[in-house]
């Protein structure tokens, strides 16, 4: 493998992920580091961008294969905090296209307010899927051991991947290959006992969510939803909705 040629991959990746999240979600409020910035490239001819500093040093090891978090704050179009994370996608171990750039998913966190704790959430999230060397994709849902926060109180200790609202499309295409922007949302223990007791489970809670006015946001403050009213009635429908996709 050429290191000039991975490096010039990875930064072509780097720059169209940068492209496409301005598109789908706009400009970042800030991230986690402090910059997100490609490394730059000593190949002859190769176009700088503004996104690039003039004194970035080359180093095509590992260190160049950086992983942030990025966040964007509500605006018009959206009325809660999104993190994100911006690097699992990078071509990983590549110099050439791929039918799957990276680990092929990034992974977002919606709150109702700024937090550290959606930041630490996805670095553990990222850790997992470097460590296991896999990935995390719609219908996983990960028990974290504990509560997402401080909140002793809190009792969102699980995590739901799901297709993300905002990204519609799902599957997205880097030079270096496809990748999926998925939603991580926080569950109670009781709301992923029911997921995992039914058929289509992870599709019934992402709909009891949205049915009780949660949708995709994680609030670690909020009551667990098997404790609404009428709840009974609602996951009697789901799961008879749910019954006639079952294989025959």
């Amino acid at each position: 493998m050429s290191d000039e040629t991975e490096n010039l991959l990875l930064i072509e990746a780097w720059q169209a992920r940068d492209v496409l999240y301005k598109e789908l979600f706009g400009d970042y409020a800030y991230s986690s580091p402090k910059t997100n910035l490609p490394p730059s490239s000593p190949i002859p001819g190769f176009k700088r961008t503004s996104h690039l500093e003039k004194d970035n040093v080359f180093n095509p090891n590992m260190s160049t294969q950086r992983i942030a978090v990025l966040t964007y704050a509500p605006n018009d179009s959206r009325p809660y905090w999104m993190y994100i994370t911006s690097g699992l996608s990078n071509p990983w171990y590549q110099d050439v296209p791929s039918e799957v750039s990276g680990f092929g998913t990034e992974l977002i966190v919606k709150t109702k307010k700024d937090a550290r704790w959606p930041i630490q959430l996805l670095r553990r999230l990222a850790y997992y899927i470097l460590s296991y060397t896999g990935t995390l994709s719609p219908g996983k849902i990960l028990n974290m051991s504990e509560a997402l926060t401080k909140n002793a109180n809190s009792k969102i200790n699980n995590i739901l991947v799901w297709y993300e609202d905002i990204a519609p499309d799902c599957w997205y295409q880097l030079p270096s290959g496809g990748f999926g922007i998925f939603a991580t949302i926080g569950i109670t223990e009781d709301e992923c006992r029911f997921a995992e007791s039914v058929d289509y489970g992870p599709w019934c809670i992402q709909q009891v969510l949205r049915q009780t006015n949660i949708g995709q946001i994680t609030d670690p403050d909020r009551d667990c939803v098997m404790k609404s009213d009428d709840i009974n009635n609602l996951l009697d429908s789901l799961k008879a909705y749910a019954s006639n996709f079952k294989p025959i």
